[in-house]
């Protein structure tokens, strides 16, 4: 999946100048704290020092402003080192200490020398929380919360909700929550349309996307293709079938040659009878009938049909 990012609103006027205020307070209150473990933590080690025993705190509580700054500025590129924070806090769990022996079993002298750098791990923990939920909201790696009173109202969905966005790296709530309502939407539309056991009738992949929240925008496309009925066919009045075209007939033609019965061959009699029959008939429709070839067919018609000379026509 692409990272996804979102832009952070910039501070106001007022949060600036509330993180300013805060940022003299805290070095006001690491100055405090190093002058007074300084002459403690150099009395506990000025047996091993001697008159570099001043190494000791200056070198302690310089490491651990230095550790504590990489491991913001690490915090603030979104490349959080974890051992540097763990390591600041070993050196100031070696200051309380040694501040706390510098008291000698004074209950009262222990709380006091604990408390600043106490305060101090404090601050800067609560520094880093905001460095890092900044960061890792403009780099889209912060998950936020699911809110307490759904968990008591519906704890096993919101189990599952929650679930989802951690495998599925879904950092906004209220995307989870518009993604859930779009599951359960094509959840109901498979129930409507396969009935109860939709999960054995509905295809496998759409089966998956939904179970395991992924891909829901996908599933529900492919759901709201399967569940929407086709729209109805508008009766349309039946098309009247196409009329053949009559072929016309042919004009009878003039009366004709007539050839004496007595002396037409068998061919030119049967010949003379489908002409008289049929007028309007084909030289190869002839021919085929009196099982000749289409050209004898041809030529008998164009004989008999011939018309007669004037002289026969007026002798007669």
């Amino acid at each position: 999946m692409d990272e996804v990012r979102t832009a952070t609103a910039p501070l106001t006027r007022a949060q600036k100048i509330l993180a300013g205020v805060g940022g003299l307070l805290f070095a006001g209150l690491a100055g405090l704290g190093g002058y007074g473990s300084f002459a403690s933590v150099r009395d506990v080690a000025e047996p091993w020092f001697g008159a570099q025993a001043w190494i000791v705190p200056a070198g302690v509580d310089l490491g651990i402003l230095a550790l504590v700054s990489v491991a913001l500025l690490l915090e603030w590129l979104a490349m959080p080192m974890p051992a540097l924070r763990w390591m600041a806090f070993a050196f100031t769990g070696a200051t309380v200490w040694l501040n706390v022996s510098a008291a000698h079993g004074d209950p009262t002298g222990m709380v006091m020398h604990a408390a600043m750098p106490v305060l101090f791990i404090t601050f800067i923990e609560a520094v880093r929380h905001a460095i890092r939920r900044r960061a890792g909201i403009a780099a889209g790696t912060v998950r936020e919360g699911v809110p307490i009173a759904r968990w008591l109202l519906a704890p096993f969905s919101t189990f599952r909700l929650w679930r989802r966005m951690v495998l599925w790296q879904i950092t906004s709530y209220p995307q989870a929550l518009v993604a859930e309502q779009r599951r359960r939407h094509a959840l109901a539309l498979l129930g409507d349309h396969y009935g109860r056991r939709w999960k054995s009738s509905a295809p496998a992949d759409i089966v998956w996307m939904l179970s395991d929240g992924v891909m829901l925008d996908q599933a529900f496309t492919r759901v709201s293709e399967l569940t929407t009925p086709e729209p109805e066919k508008e009766d349309v009045p039946a098309t009247p079938p196409r009329r053949q075209p009559q072929r016309k007939a042919a004009p009878r033609k003039a009366p004709q040659q007539q050839i004496p019965r007595s002396v037409a061959t068998d061919n030119e009699a049967r010949a003379l009878s489908i002409i008289d029959a049929e007028p309007g008939i084909t030289g190869a429709e002839l021919g085929r009938r009196l099982g000749i070839s289409s050209r004898q067919g041809q030529r008998l018609l164009s004989r008999l049909t011939r018309p007669a000379p004037a002289s026969a026509t007026r002798a007669s």
